[in-house]
């Protein structure tokens, strides 16, 4: 429960070091995703839980947006001068890239860049689905282990936090 607790400063701590985020590629019915979103994830498989931030601005095919890892037992994220990231075969939080969202009748899908998980080092592709009600992305996520070969599942929920321009 601390880190849940700490996640808003791990969230300016990270997100802050990360450096300027990269377009995150958009189709389809843009304009149901334009805004600001966060929200969280979780997984009871893994224990994991995060924070998730997406920005879309109206009229654009891009948007920026990322998702803060929290691996099971790992510790909250402590301000710090130091600007280098945490090694990613850590079970520190970390930053994960989207790297792609598609819109459609009111769902959504999209895939984050590939990453390592931090209890096996194997490499993961995590895709993940949604329904939009009122101003709420709601879903489900699926995490492919390439080496393993099992699949994790978890869910996740986004809130607009302001009305689309």
């Amino acid at each position: 429960m601390r880190i849940l607790k700490m996640l808003p400063l791990g969230i300016v701590a990270l997100l802050g070091c990360a450096g300027p985020q990269a377009p995150v590629p958009v189709s389809g019915d843009i304009a149901i995703l334009a805004g600001d979103w966060q929200g969280e994830y979780s997984s009871a498989e893994t224990g994991r839980v995060g924070s998730i931030l997406f920005h879309l601005q109206a009229g654009t095919d891009s948007a920026k947006g990322d998702v803060l890892m929290v691996p099971y037992g790992a510790e909250a994220p402590r301000p710090t001068t130091d600007m280098r990231m945490p090694d990613p075969n850590t079970r520190a939080p970390r930053v994960l890239t989207i790297a792609f969202v598609r819109a459609d009748n009111k769902s959504v899908v999209g895939q984050l860049d590939p990453y390592r998980d931090p209890d096996c080092g194997c490499l993961l592709t995590t895709t993940f689905t949604g329904k939009l009600k009122g101003n709420t992305f709601e879903g489900t996520f699926s995490s492919f282990h390439r080496e393993m070969g099992n699949t994790t599942r978890g869910k996740w929920k986004v809130a607009r936090k302001k009305p689309a321009t």
